[in-house]
C-alpha cells in the first residue's frame, strides 16, 4: 500500500487526463490479491514473483539501501560491512513477508565471488508499518534497509545518507500482474504504456516528477 499510496496514485489522475473515457478504481492494500478471482484488471506488486497463472510485466527495478540521517553518522559513526550492523541500533520491520529471511547483502567470497547473505538486525525499536520505520530513520533514530523507492528523494536532498552500498544485494522488480496476456482490453494496455514511461524516467524515482 505504502508503494501505491506514493507512486501509484499520483499518476491516477494524470492517466484518466490523457483517457478521460476510462473510468478507473483503485485499491491500495498490503495483501496480495486474486487478480482474476477478485476481477481486477491488473495489480501492481513489489518484489520477486512467486510462479502462478498470471502473466507479469516488469517495470523498474527495486533496490534497497541502508540508510541514516547524517545526525545520526556523525553521532555514532557509520558500519564498513554488514556484519557490523549488530553494533548499531537498525529499524526493523515485525511482519513483511518481503523481508522475513532478513536484510540482504552481496558480499565477496573465498572463491574470487560474491555470496548472498541475509541478516536479521535488531534495535530498541521496531514497527510492522514501514511507513513508520521511514519517519523514525528520518528523525534519527537509527539505521533503517529500505526501498529506493521510499528513500531516493530524501537521498537527493541530504536527509538521508546510503550506507554499505557497495554491499547491496541485486535489485528485485517492481511489477505490472494481470491474469492473461490474451485479448488484453485496451485500458489495460494504455496503462502499461503508461506506467512503464512514467517508471523509465531516471527523476521519477528522485521525487521531482
Amino acid at each position: 500500500a505504502g508503494f501505491g499510496r506514493r507512486h501509484v496514485a499520483p499518476l491516477v489522475p494524470r492517466f484518466h487526463a490523457l483517457h478521460p473515457e476510462v473510468t478507473i478504481s483503485l485499491n491500495l492494500s498490503d495483501r496480495v490479491v486474486d487478480v482474476a478471482g477478485e476481477s481486477f484488471d491488473c495489480a501492481v506488486r513489489v518484489g520477486d514473483l512467486p510462479d502462478s497463472s498470471l502473466v507479469s510485466v516488469r517495470l523498474a527495478d527495486n533496490r534497497r539501501r541502508c540508510v541514516a540521517t547524517p545526525e545520526f553518522v556523525l553521532r555514532h559513526g557509520a558500519p564498513r560491512h554488514p556484519n557490523e550492523l549488530s553494533r548499531f541500533a537498525c529499524l526493523a520491520l515485525t511482519s513483511d513477508a518481503s523481508q522475513t529471511r532478513g536484510w540482504a547483502f552481496r558480499i565477496p567470497d573465498a572463491q574470487g565471488g560474491h555470496e548472498l547473505i541475509h541478516l536479521r538486525p535488531s534495535g530498541p525499536l521496531d514497527c510492522s508499518d514501514g511507513q513508520v520505520l521511514h519517519d523514525w530513520c528520518l528523525a534519527g533514530h537509527g539505521i533503517a534497509w529500505r526501498s529506493t523507492w521510499e528513500v531516493e528523494a530524501e537521498i537527493d536532498a541530504g536527509l538521508l545518507v546510503p550506507l554499505l552500498d557497495e554491499f547491496a544485494a541485486p535489485p528485485n522488480g517492481i511489477y505490472a500482474v494481470f491474469a492473461g496476456a490474451k485479448h488484453l482490453p485496451l485500458r489495460v494496455r494504455l496503462w502499461l504504456d503508461f506506467l512503464k514511461d512514467q517508471y523509465g524516467r531516471p527523476e521519477f524515482w528522485g521525487g521531482r516528477t
